[in-house]
């Protein structure tokens, strides 16, 4: 973590603090906005950080401000800081005891907040976050699916040991108590982008509970940051980096970390093979199975990067046959 945080009292300021996190959302955060402005509850501040956008996202995103009632803040980086920096500023600027964020092309359903936070209401400090499920829509805005499945009994209490198996949690829909997030640092600026990184950390020390329904509308969206080879290697890069750091923390669920982040590590070597040969080391350093001795030796070998992404290409898409309705 490199951005200062505050560490006072969070009990002067609103309730809530909506956090808007924009780049290059022109086309989508009017939907945003008018999710943020039709909020039912009304002991907030919006604080919006656009960071550093190309595009007009930023001259969409003013008149929208202009017609709130509740304090407003517009934060525009003078470059690009990445998703983490840019959360982590949003963070020191906020000033609610409880945190909302969104991203940009997402929007939340006009009683997000107040049902979050009367959940909350009913909780003690041992609970860091309320989360709930989300619709998924297209790019275009129409809807999907839903990010819970009928029958799917999402985690309450302390999760750390079925988060560690995969994050389940979606951003948008989460709540979170600021003094928690504050205690543990922030978001982890060394990754290149991931919450699951301070859902784990918040989990380690605090309680989640699930809020049942759909508050957000969950854009997926082709230009999203998994959808590009480059984008895709530092996100598995981050993904391994972030489940090693939990290797050692409890032999139940050292197995499960190290198969994981070695997943992680072999899809950002099949992506960018200078990025994933030093994570398939350390894996294999931590946890050397013969099978990962044998896949970090071979990836010197020119073409094996090649070979292994086709491997995981057929792979996932008998997967994703499988799972189809």
């Amino acid at each position: 973590m490199t951005t200062d945080l505050r560490d006072d009292a969070v009990s002067d300021g609103p309730a809530v603090t909506i956090v808007v996190i924009t780049y290059n959302h022109e086309r989508y955060v009017d939907d945003c906005m008018r999710g943020v402005a039709a909020q039912t509850f009304q002991d907030l501040e919006v604080i919006v950080v656009d960071d550093a956008s190309t595009d007009g996202t930023v001259g969409r995103v003013r008149p929208w401000l202009e017609r709130l009632s509740c304090e407003v803040r517009l934060i525009v980086n003078d470059r690009n800081l990445g998703c983490l920096a840019t959360h982590n500023r949003a963070l020191g600027a906020a000033q609610g005891t409880f945190l909302s964020f969104t991203d940009g092309d997402d929007y939340y359903e006009p009683d997000k907040v107040e049902r979050q936070h009367a959940a909350f209401s009913t909780l003690d400090e041992s609970v860091a976050v309320v989360y709930s499920g989300a619709r998924v829509v297209s790019d275009e805005g129409e809807p999907t699916g839903t990010w819970f499945r009928d029958g799917l009994v999402p985690a309450e209490g302390r999760v750390f040991d079925r988060l560690i198996e995969g994050n389940f949690i979606p951003k948008s829909a989460v709540m979170m108590r600021r003094a928690a997030v504050l205690e543990v640092g922030g978001y982890d600026e060394s990754l290149f982008y991931d919450d699951y990184d301070l859902w784990l950390r918040l989990a380690d020390r605090h309680e989640f509970r699930y809020l049942p329904g759909e508050v957000v509308n969950y854009r997926w969206s082709p230009s999203g940051l998994s959808r590009s080879p480059e984008r895709a290697a530092r996100m598995h890069q981050s993904r391994a980096r972030l489940l090693m750091k939990w290797s050692e923390r409890d032999p139940r669920t050292r197995d499960v970390v190290r198969t994981r982040a070695w997943e992680n590590a072999r899809r950002a070597f099949a992506y960018d093979p200078a990025l994933g040969r030093p994570l398939l080391r350390e894996v294999t350093r931590a946890s050397p199975s013969a099978s990962r001795r044998a896949l970090t030796a071979a990836a010197s070998v020119p073409g094996s990067a090649r070979l292994l992404r086709a491997m995981l290409a057929a792979r996932d898409g008998v997967k994703a046959r499988r799972n189809a309705p």
